[in-house]
């Protein structure tokens, strides 16, 4: 008896920043070739992508390709939670940062024969009130940010619009006082920007929390509260050079619980403002398989406490 063909269902999303460099009918023949059983949807909502992600579970395909952004990663992940299909990223976005946390080729061609050759890894996935977030959530500052960075900057500099962004406003930004807890330890202060990060990379480009770990069941903190005249600017300045420090009014945490009871501070989860606290940020641990490429894992994937968290399978 021949083994059942691996099956597959590719979502695109037509209003990613480069979804014009994406070649679905090239990517279908690219699956047929390597006797891959796939469907190509293009959603047109937010709302449809869900559903369209939930039907692909629903059938039991093995894989689903998502050519899109983080956002879009991030839709489709809610409905993969705690299944047995595999988030496979193809990388036409504007910053890309899962694929480049998960060490995939930024060519949407390239992800592809990666993911056809590669390995399913099951990640952590963190929820705030009850929203996925695969890499992290912002609360403060930089969701005040992600809410003035226009589509036209966003598609004309890319990750780049929101460090310019950052530049231009976080200066006139003063920190508030929050009720901050971090598994019931209180950490009420002046902040003006929590970082709570399943992954390393803020906006592509500055890694506020470069221990994170995706795989260890844990959420970390980065938050900060510059208190004197002229720390905000330095601030600005070491965000944009990648080159942050706790004396710069930054405290950085873990934990499995993050809370934050004060009200109508804005929020947004991998760069989509989601709405205001009060929110709750939790971790659902080892709750999503996501393909990446064969060989050596990245560190954000490595844990060494854990010894089961890798799935050999590949497409091919």
């Amino acid at each position: 008896m021949s083994e059942a063909r691996p099956t597959a269902h590719v979502l695109l999303n037509p209003w990613a920043r480069h979804a014009d460099r994406f070649d679905p009918h090239r990517a279908l023949r690219l699956l047929e070739e390597r006797s891959v059983d796939a469907i190509l949807v293009a959603p047109s909502s937010p709302g449809a992508f869900r559903e369209a992600a939930r039907q692909a579970v629903s059938a039991g395909v093995d894989f689903v390709f998502v050519a899109g952004g983080d956002g879009a990663m991030r839709l489709a992940a809610a409905e993969l939670l705690h299944s047995s299909t595999a988030l496979a990223p193809i990388p036409v976005g504007t910053a890309n940062i899962l694929a480049r946390e998960t060490g995939l080729p930024l060519r949407w061609d390239e992800a592809m024969e990666a993911h056809l050759s590669g390995q399913r890894v099951r990640m952590d996935t963190g929820q705030a009130n009850g929203a996925t977030f695969l890499l992290m959530a912002g609360v403060g500052w930089d969701a005040a940010i992600a809410s003035r960075v226009t589509r036209r900057l966003k598609a004309k500099l890319g990750a780049g619009a929101y460090l310019l962004q950052a530049a231009r406003t976080i200066t006139r930004l003063h920190p508030r006082q929050m009720q901050l807890e971090v598994d019931g330890r209180d950490l009420a202060s002046d902040w003006g920007l929590l970082v709570v990060s399943n992954t390393r990379l803020y906006g592509g480009l500055v890694e506020f929390t470069p221990g994170a770990s995706a795989v260890d069941g844990m959420l970390d903190l980065c938050a900060a509260g510059p208190r004197r005249i002229g720390q905000g600017t330095a601030l600005a300045t070491r965000l944009a050079l990648g080159r942050l420090r706790e004396q710069d009014g930054l405290h950085f945490d873990r934990g499995r619980e993050v809370s934050i009871k004060t009200p109508g501070i804005p929020v947004q989860v991998d760069g989509d403002v989601i709405g205001e606290t009060p929110m709750q940020f939790t971790v659902a641990p080892h709750s999503l398989v996501v393909s990446v490429p064969a060989g050596p894992l990245p560190a954000l994937l490595l844990d060494e406490a854990e010894t089961g968290s890798v799935d050999d399978r590949s497409i091919v």
